[in-house]
């Protein structure tokens, strides 16, 4: 029996886990990619920005020491070898997933991948047909129409992250997760740096209350945050780049990033040929299954548009290959956990506080503040909290924390929100003491009327 022959188009978090998984089930498996292998995630994205997060982290945290008695003169930064760090990161992972590409027998043809027939994508004249394909193209970053933006050094969070120079003045269009990480992470290399918010605070998406503390933290790290606020036009001025904001206020840069969200990116597929269904924003259009309208054609990750998050990307490129080979797979979105890696990390999953109130009405909030955590006391970094939002009848809602690792403490709640759990539920394990996950346990014991730490 032959193998079904599987092209994929993409080697980004959608493209690269649907080829192993694709192999793995016994797929004859080809993946098409005109970049670096690994997609802008990997290569341009979350890997490269949280290097560099985790460098920046740790120079303010050395600059704090000061107040703890450790006295640490003339901190030097050499830019080019923390840009030489960043990269040695990507360049690692890039030959990782190159590795297991090979490992699980992909082959990788380099080149842009067109549509040109049903059951047949071509690249740079070469032909290969298929039986099942799989287009997780990703996205690209959004560029608003901002008049005078064309001549301008302006730039995406794609660019800046892979460039080798620390900007002197630096203003950030769009307080999201992208703009407001590498604020902070610019800020402390040494850039002043300017933040221009549309909605009413910066992460709009994020919990208020979450979002407004970091707005807090920021604006006294000495970011300047304008929130209610849009650019109206740009102009290039002799000492740089002259922003004219809303408010009045006329911002002098030399460096403009653009950080106002991303689209799916279908440009020349050619998807007209096989006649795949698009919406509006050229994202295509998939069920559960990862299917499109059209037979034995799937899509994964950002090009579909419901999630530009890479580990959602992970589980769409892998229900698309089981799928593929005959399974019968679905994607669950019912508990996506959403975090910023800013310091202090932000996280979130399920409902906000707004959304559940205008949801449900009557629900039950509870808050456990991190200066009453041991953990984050001798962390240093205490001015966070633990909300938790839970309805009348006991089910956990939602989880929203900001505070140290809550990226990485948010995965608890994350499962009992996904099944429609209880709150109590969070309380079915022992927590670790002194650690800052016990925040969580404090929260939900308010919540019961069982408050202990508080």
């Amino acid at each position: 029996m032959n193998k079904p022959r599987v092209v994929i188009i993409g080697s980004g978090p959608a493209g690269y886990v649907a080829a192993i998984r694709a192999a793995q089930l016994g797929g004859d498996v080809l993946v098409i990619e005109k970049g670096s292998i690994g997609g802008v995630c990997l290569n341009r994205g979350c890997i490269p920005t949280k290097a560099l997060a985790s460098i920046t982290s740790t120079l303010r945290r050395i600059k704090q020491l000061r107040k703890k008695g450790v006295l640490v003169n003339d901190i030097e930064v050499s830019f080019e070898k923390v840009f030489i760090s960043r990269d040695s990161v990507v360049s690692r992972l890039v030959r990782g997933v190159e590795y297991l590409l090979r490992k699980n027998g992909v082959q990788i043809v380099r080149g842009e991948g067109k549509i040109v027939d049903n059951g047949v994508v071509e690249v740079s004249g070469e032909r290969f047909k298929y039986d099942k394909l799989i287009i997780a193209t990703g996205s690209l970053p959004s560029k608003p129409n901002i008049p005078g933006i064309e001549g301008v050094d302006a730039v995406s969070g794609d660019e800046l992250v892979v460039m080798n120079e620390v900007p002197k003045k630096l203003l950030v269009v769009g307080g999201g997760a992208i703009g407001i990480e590498l604020a902070q992470i610019f800020k402390t290399l040494g850039s002043e740096v300017y933040v221009i918010e549309i909605m009413p605070h910066i992460l709009p998406n994020i919990d208020s209350e979450v979002a407004l503390t970091l707005q807090k933290i920021l604006s006294r790290e000495g970011i300047q945050i304008f929130t209610n606020t849009s650019v109206s036009r740009f102009e290039k001025v002799n000492e740089g780049i002259s922003a004219y904001l809303s408010n009045g206020i006329r911002l002098v840069v030399d460096k403009v990033l653009v950080a106002v969200g991303r689209r799916p990116n279908t440009k020349d597929l050619n998807l007209h040929i096989l006649g795949v269904e698009v919406g509006r924003r050229g994202e295509i259009i998939t069920n559960d299954k990862m299917e499109t309208n059209v037979p034995n054609v799937y899509a994964a990750g950002d090009v579909v548009g419901k999630y530009f998050l890479a580990y959602t990307a992970f589980e769409e490129g892998i229900t698309a290959a089981e799928n593929a080979l005959g399974l019968n797979s679905t994607i669950n979105y019912s508990a996506v956990p959403i975090a910023i890696f800013t310091d202090p990390e932000v996280a979130s999953v399920g409902m906000s506080e707004d959304e559940a109130k205008k949801s449900l009405g009557d629900v039950i909030v509870s808050k456990f503040p991190l200066i009453a955590n041991g953990r984050a006391l001798t962390l240093d970094s205490y001015e966070g909290f633990v909300k938790i939002i839970s309805s009348k009848d006991g089910r956990l809602l939602g989880m929203h924390m900001i505070g140290p690792e809550a990226s990485e403490i948010i995965h608890i709640a994350s499962i009992i929100v996904s099944r429609g759990g209880k709150v109590s539920e969070l309380l079915d394990t022992l927590y670790v003491h002194p650690t800052v996950s016990e925040a969580v346990k404090e929260a939900v014991l308010i919540s019961l009327k069982k408050p202990i730490h508080i």
